[in-house]
């Protein structure tokens, strides 16, 4: 009896081996359309052969090689709309391809080569620590140096993020002060820091003729370190009272509790006084 092709049965495995003739069982576990493709598969299933490329693809890939190129070569300005939106500005590539406190080598940062062709002799030292730029000037030239920093277009550190003091007392001899100013460049976005060291009770040039913002920080400078900010408006206490005339707290010398006895409120004799530290 014969039987029909079509529903005749594919060969087991055994009988394969037994005839030699190679046969596959196809089970919903193996059935090709089931198996998940995976990203490489996809990825050359997709792919479109060379043959297919046109002319214009190429062009296009071609100019952005350009571009690209042309993005990363130091020497080519940077364009870029301009921030009042009124036009477009043509950006130093110095400024583009550095980090965020300018190039990291100061015989070629602006800043640093627009105040020693200004000012000779006024920069003492250059620091650069983790990326960041430090310029040691002359302390009687701070305002004439921050002037210069804010106009120079090129330059144009415009903004007056920071300014505080450092007892350097136990780290060096002398100056014992360090006045620290960190500037912002808006047009820029660069960041930079000045220091200029003072002696106790030598007085540093006020920057509020240079940024009106710098008023309350020298405040606090004062009130903290007793740095005198010479030709300052309102030089006063900001944190403490105005009579207060136990010091300056954040100088390294003062006491932990203070130059007086203190009673603590609900207490009759005075705090005990630290005169060590608790810990060696």
């Amino acid at each position: 009896m014969s039987q029909d092709p079509a529903k005749k049965e594919q060969n087991t495995p055994e009988e394969a081996t037994a005839t030699g003739v190679e046969s596959t069982v196809v089970g919903p576990k193996d059935d090709p359309a089931d198996k998940p493709t995976t990203d490489n598969q996809r990825m050359h299933v997709e792919a479109s052969p060379a043959s297919e490329i046109s002319d214009a693809d190429e062009a296009d890939s071609a100019e952005a090689r350009a571009q690209l190129a042309a993005m990363s070569d130091p020497s080519i300005p940077v364009i870029e709309p301009a921030h009042d939106m009124t036009g477009v500005q043509i950006i130093d590539p110095v400024w583009v391809h550095s980090g965020y406190w300018g190039p990291l080598d100061e015989n070629i940062h602006p800043a640093v080569v627009a105040i020693r062709s200004a000012f000779p002799g006024v920069v003492k030292e250059v620091t650069i620590f983790r990326d960041e730029v430090t310029i040691h000037v002359v302390a009687e030239r701070l305002a004439e140096v921050a002037l210069l920093l804010r106009d120079d277009d090129a330059l144009a550190y415009s903004h007056v993020s920071d300014l505080t003091a450092v007892d350097m007392l136990g780290l060096r001899r002398s100056p014992r002060f360090d006045v620290v100013v960190t500037l912002y460049s808006v047009k820029h976005r660069k960041r930079l820091r000045l220091k200029a060291a003072v002696e106790e009770g030598q007085r540093c040039p006020t920057l509020t003729g240079v940024y009106k913002a710098a008023g309350w920080l020298e405040r606090e400078t004062y009130d903290m370190f007793g740095i005198i900010f010479d030709g300052h408006p309102d030089l006063r206490r900001m944190l403490l009272p105005e009579d207060w005339d136990e010091g300056h707290p954040l100088r390294k010398d003062y006491p932990i509790r203070g130059y007086k006895q203190y009673v603590q409120p609900g207490y009759e004799n005075p705090a005990p006084r630290i005169r060590e530290p608790r810990r060696p």
